[in-house]
Order: C-alpha cells, then structure tokens, then sequence
C-alpha cells in the first residue's frame, strides 16, 4: 500500500489540478456516479473524533479522512481503497490534502460565479488556510489590488503575495476591504461575523471557509439576506453544519439556497441572473473532495515514482 507524506503530497499538487479533479467530481456526483460519507463526530469531554468519506463509483475509488481534534487543533488522515480490486490502495497524511481542497473548492466556485474581470480580493484571516484561498484564486483572476484583514498577517507574506500577485497588497479594516471588493473571502475560525453584509458592492462573490458547526457564522444576516444565491457543497451535510445557513433569521425561506450537484444539472446555471447579483459560497468540507484530492495525489505519485511501500 502506498503511503505519502504531507512534504510528498505539497510538492506534486497545484491549486489548478486540483480544481479540475474536484471539477470533475462533483460533476459525477451530480450524474450519480459517487456518493458521500456524511460527516460523523464523536466527543468525550474536550476531545473529539471525525470521519467523513465518499465512493466515488465512476474512479472505482472510495475513502475515508478521519482526524482528532485536540486542544482545537487537527490531524488528518486519509485512506484510499481500489474498488476493483476491494483492497487499500494508499494511505495519505491529511494536512496539505485539506489545504489544497479547500482553497481549490473557492477558486472552482469564484470561477464560475465571480466576476470575470476581478480586480478587488477581500481577504480575512491570514492563518495557513487564507494564505492558501489567496493563491489559489490568484492563479485565477488578476488582481489589482489585495485587501488583508488580519492583524497577525506575515508581512513577509504579504510581500509575496504581491510579488507572485502583481497586485497591490496591504493591511486594511474589515469596512475598507469590503466596500467596492469583487471577491471576499473569509477564512477565519470566528465565531461571529467578521464583516457588516450592508458594506459588499454589487455583484460581489463572497466565499465562506473558515467553520463547520451550526452555532459559528463568519456571514451575518445582512450578507446572507442580500446574496440572490447561496451556494453549498452538498445540502444534506450543509444544512446541519454551516451556521451561515442555521444562524440566519430568515434561514427558513430557503429557495435561494442550491448546492454543488444541482449547478452542474443542466436546468441549472453557474453565473448570476444579474452582474449585480451578490452570490454567496459557504463551503463546510465534505468527503468528496477529500477522495478527489487524495487519488490525484496518488495518481500522481505513481507517475513520479513517490512514496513508500
């Protein structure tokens, strides 16, 4: 059975394989050809187990991630099984793969939702998630100019970002970065809502990362009320995770609300109705893209010759 490492699996992936392999995933969840393993947690008093999973049938390919939490902290692990032969096929440090398949989901979603021609990116939280939402979407849109909102951001990085940008980077307020910004992300572990909703601009695409439980929201009301769409991963684990969704006043009207299969039947469509249109993404993590992830790092190892035995 293969076995990679954190260090192995950094070194073959990119933020743009990665999002046509989940491209092509969730297109097949869509067409039934894979189905997910809902996230389960089990607690005793501070610490807590997950797994989460998904077959994808069209890949032959199934999956599991499972991680403690510890102190607030995580560790990821993922095992992959060869459906055609019903044996392991590979055994995968978890920390990049969640790395690269959340910042990749954003970028797939901005670059169907978002405006082409964006030139503003708002970005909350600077921690190794934010600064990989910003690279990933940077290799998508060129950008003008770089808001961070994050006190503790590296300005180290800061520096990077615009060297590997070509975008003006600065630290900014959550109001400035906001106003007039085309693409907000929100990558932080907030428990309440790091901006005012009534500050976005029209046509504004706002991303959603930073938690997964019912009783934490980065998106406040007014954000939520103003988007004309909102879009999850996968509803069924969604409406029972995201707190943008659970939190929200008027969260019961849910007609606006689609996820990621129903995009990508052909009834319908990825862009706004309106240029002006706010559009919403609250992404929550789901087994999927982990599997995805997870088999084009092994495919890719097989080629290059990494991992042990």
């Amino acid at each position: 059975m293969l076995t990679l490492t954190d260090h192995q699996i950094a070194s073959i992936l990119d933020f743009s394989a990665v999002v046509k392999v989940l491209d092509e995933a969730f297109a097949d969840l869509a067409r039934d050809r894979a189905a997910i393993h809902t996230r389960q947690r089990t607690d005793i008093a501070s610490l807590r187990l997950s797994t989460m999973g998904a077959i994808w049938a069209a890949r032959e390919v199934a999956g599991v991630k499972v991680y403690p939490t510890v102190a607030g902290q995580f560790s990821f692990s993922v095992l992959l099984f060869d459906l055609a032969s019903n044996t392991p096929l590979a055994l995968l440090d978890g920390n990049e793969l969640t790395r690269f398949r959340t910042a990749a989901i954003t970028a797939l979603a901005a670059s169907r939702m978002a405006k082409p021609a964006a030139a503003k990116l708002a970005l909350f939280g600077a921690g190794l998630q934010g600064r990989s939402q910003a690279m990933a979407l940077v290799e998508r849109f060129r950008f003008e100019e770089i808001h961070v909102v994050d006190p503790a951001a590296p300005a180290s990085w800061c520096e990077e970002l615009q060297a590997a940008s070509g975008a003006r980077v600065r630290m900014a307020s959550a109001e400035s970065a906001v106003r007039d910004a085309d693409i907000v992300v929100t990558a932080t572990r907030s428990a309440s809502p790091v901006f005012d909703g009534r500050w976005l601009a029209p046509g504004a695409f706002v991303s959603a990362i930073g938690t997964s439980t019912p009783k934490n929201r980065e998106l406040d009301d007014a954000t939520m009320t103003r988007a004309a769409r909102i879009v999850v991963e996968w509803k069924p684990q969604c409406l029972t995770e995201a707190g943008e969704v659970a939190l929200w006043v008027e969260g019961r009207d849910l007609a606006k609300l689609v996820d990621l299969p129903a995009l990508y039947r052909e009834e319908q469509g990825w862009a706004p109705a309106s240029p002006d249109d706010i559009t919403v993404f609250k992404s929550v993590g789901v087994g999927l893209a982990d599997v995805a992830t997870a088999m084009l790092a092994v495919d890719r190892a097989r080629r290059g010759g990494a991992g042990a035995a």
